[in-house]
């Protein structure tokens, strides 16, 4: 049980939670652009203070853990880090497979609206040194904080739905500093483009599929990171035009549509 104090109860550590995650990281980036008198950075040690600031999910994490959660309950969230045996292998294959099938059929049903010729290769920047730098900055210090604290309290709160919801919109405007921070890959694509739009929408679908891994997984917090991992590896390592980054996007969407109405109709608000 949460231990009784100046904030008890799940609203309070749901406020608490986001407070952290979000006023850390735009702070920081808030500040940075006055001193650089830009508001796009491009001074590399203002933009390793802005990817420390992001940091902020696993930040509000630990300061949770300490406060609000007892012995039993921080045992129980490490388990879910390390413990194997909630992921069957099923749900490995979801973790591992569906990120590249999203992307490769993306790269298909493109094929038509676009001039160019079929565009699906391995990136040769991929190197094994940066898909260990993409485990450690971003699938464990974001999942550590979204999937490990936020959603479970926003499930007690409001259901698995409408807590996906919410997570999905919070998350979605988290990753705003980036947008502003040069030579990122959300910096290419443009503050309020049609991708930038497409990059949201499709943060926000994607949450249904963590929610969806998560509840399947007895709320494995490793099952998250592996999948967080393998979408942004697959992001990262697969290149695809612009129309198939669209429509993966909308393939997303239908994913997410479909999950909702599974959870809703199986009552996982329970």
């Amino acid at each position: 049980m949460i231990k009784k104090g100046l904030y008890s109860g799940i609203k309070p550590i749901i406020v608490i939670f986001f407070g952290i995650s979000h006023i850390l990281p735009f702070f920081t980036t808030t500040a940075l652009m006055i001193l650089e008198k830009n508001i796009y950075i491009s001074n590399q040690f203002y933009g390793s203070i802005i990817y420390f600031s992001l940091l902020s999910p696993t930040f509000a994490a630990l300061i949770l853990l300490h406060f609000f959660y007892s012995k039993k309950e921080k045992i129980n969230y490490l388990h879910r880090i390390i413990d194997l045996d909630y992921i069957t292998y099923k749900e490995y294959l979801l973790i591992f497979g569906l990120p590249f099938f999203i992307r490769i059929f993306a790269a298909i049903f493109a094929l038509p609206f676009s001039s160019t010729y079929f565009q699906f290769y391995f990136s040769p920047e991929m190197t094994f040194s940066y898909a260990v730098l993409l485990l450690f900055f971003g699938p464990i210090p974001e999942e550590l904080g979204w999937r490990g604290i936020a959603l479970p309290k926003l499930m007690m709160e409001y259901g698995i739905n409408q807590a996906t919801i919410i997570l999905g919109l919070m998350w979605a405007v988290w990753h705003l500093p980036l947008f502003f921070l040069k030579g990122t890959y959300q910096y290419q694509l443009g503050l309020g483009s049609f991708l930038f739009w497409s990059f949201m929408w499709g943060v926000f679908f994607t949450t249904f599929i963590y929610s969806f891994i998560y509840i399947r997984t007895n709320q494995s917090i490793l099952a998250v990171i592996l999948f967080h991992f393998m979408d942004n590896f697959c992001g990262e390592a697969f290149v695809i035009n612009e129309k198939a980054f669209v429509i993966s996007t909308l393939i997303r969407g239908i994913i997410a549509y479909v999950i909702f109405v599974k959870m809703k109709c199986e009552s996982f608000d329970s």
